[in-house]
Formats: C-alpha cells, sequence, structure tokens
C-alpha cells in the first residue's frame, strides 16, 4: 500500500532517480560491451583470412571465429573485396639441381574458389545478414574497419609482392652466374683437352 502522506513530488523524485538509474546503467553496459577498437578488429579480419590461405584454419572456422552480425556482414564485404591469386609464381617452389626454390607467399593467395566458398558458407548460415548488403549498410564503426582492412591487406599485399619478385630475381640471376660459371669451365676444359 502506498502512504498517503507522502508528496506528489517526492513520487515524482523517485521516478527522476530510477530514470537517472537506467541510464547509467545502460551506459555502463554500453561501455562494457563496447565493440573492439576499428583497427584491432581489421587486423583480426586480416590475421584470420591469411591463417585460412596458410591452411592453419579451415574457411569454416575463420567464419565461425566472427559471431556478432556486423562482424559478418563485415567479414563478409571484405572477403568480396580481396583479390584472388595476387601474386602469380614465377619460379619453382622446389629445389632443382644446384639451385634452391623461392617460396610463393601463401598468406595472401586467396583463390576465387576458396572466396566463392566462404561467400556460400556465410550466406547458408544466415542469408538474410547478406542479402543486397552494401557498405553503406554497415555501421560507421565496422565500415571504418573495412576501410582500414583493405588498405592493410593491399599494402601488405604489395611489400609481399616486392619481397618475392626480389627473391625471384635474386634467383634467377644465381643461375645465370652458375651457368655462366659451369659453361666457362666447360669451354676451358675443352681448349686443354684440344691442345694436349
Amino acid at each position: 500500500m502506498i502512504d498517503e502522506n507522502i508528496e506528489n513530488s517526492e513520487i515524482v523524485d523517485d521516478t527522476e532517480n530510477t530514470t537517472e538509474e537506467k541510464e547509467n546503467l545502460k551506459n555502463e553496459t554500453d561501455e562494457a560491451f563496447e565493440p573492439e577498437e576499428s583497427s584491432e578488429f581489421a587486423l583480426r579480419m586480416i590475421n584470420s583470412i591469411k591463417s585460412m590461405n596458410s591452411e592453419e584454419i579451415t574457411h569454416y572456422e575463420m567464419v565461425n571465429a566472427f559471431t556478432m552480425v556486423d562482424e559478418l556482414r563485415c567479414l563478409y564485404l571484405f572477403v568480396k573485396s580481396l583479390p584472388h591469386s595476387p601474386i602469380l609464381p614465377m619460379y619453382p617452389e622446389t629445389p632443382f639441381l644446384f639451385f634452391k626454390g623461392v617460396a610463393l607467399p601463401k598468406s595472401f593467395n586467396l583463390t576465387e574458389e576458396v572466396a566463392n566458398d566462404i561467400e556460400n558458407f556465410m550466406k547458408g548460415k544466415n542469408n538474410e545478414y547478406f542479402d543486397e548488403l552494401h557498405l553503406h549498410d554497415l555501421s560507421p564503426h565496422y565500415l571504418d574497419a573495412y576501410e582500414s582492412a583493405v588498405q592493410m591487406y593491399n599494402d601488405m599485399v604489395e611489400k609481399a609482392r616486392t619481397s618475392y619478385l626480389s627473391s625471384v630475381k635474386q634467383a634467377k640471376s644465381q643461375v645465370i652466374e652458375i651457368s655462366a660459371a659451369i659453361i666457362c669451365g666447360f669451354i676451358i676444359i675443352l681448349a686443354l683437352v684440344s691442345m694436349s
């Protein structure tokens, strides 16, 4: 029962306090469940793709590492934006004769087939999240993460490509030098044999 001696102003004050308490609790909850920084999320997407490409995890495990709807939508658009097989093999990876092979950077070797498998798997789980999904559908936080991830990934691909091409160039020059030395040695031997 309500005490009739309580004034109306006191009831209103209690209501205001309850509203303030709810707002404070909501703010504390929002702070506690604030999504990770956009740059951290961007790195998490990049590292997941690299781990999958290096065959450390499957594409199922990669997708299942992201649980929130916004994360999955951002990951979906990120995968769709990635270049397929951006570094083409230009030199044998396995050693031959006296020469070392040059390993192709696998962490960036996302094939079109794997990208399609990821998209189909994600759509198969929750098709309604990805139907007609566009960049402007992402919240600002995830849009920033997407843009950062694309920029960082492309920079990493370019550095890996430059490093790979440098290694290929070095390996080819080594092949030429050794081949030239062998030919010169062979000519010298033939010249000595013909003199005797």
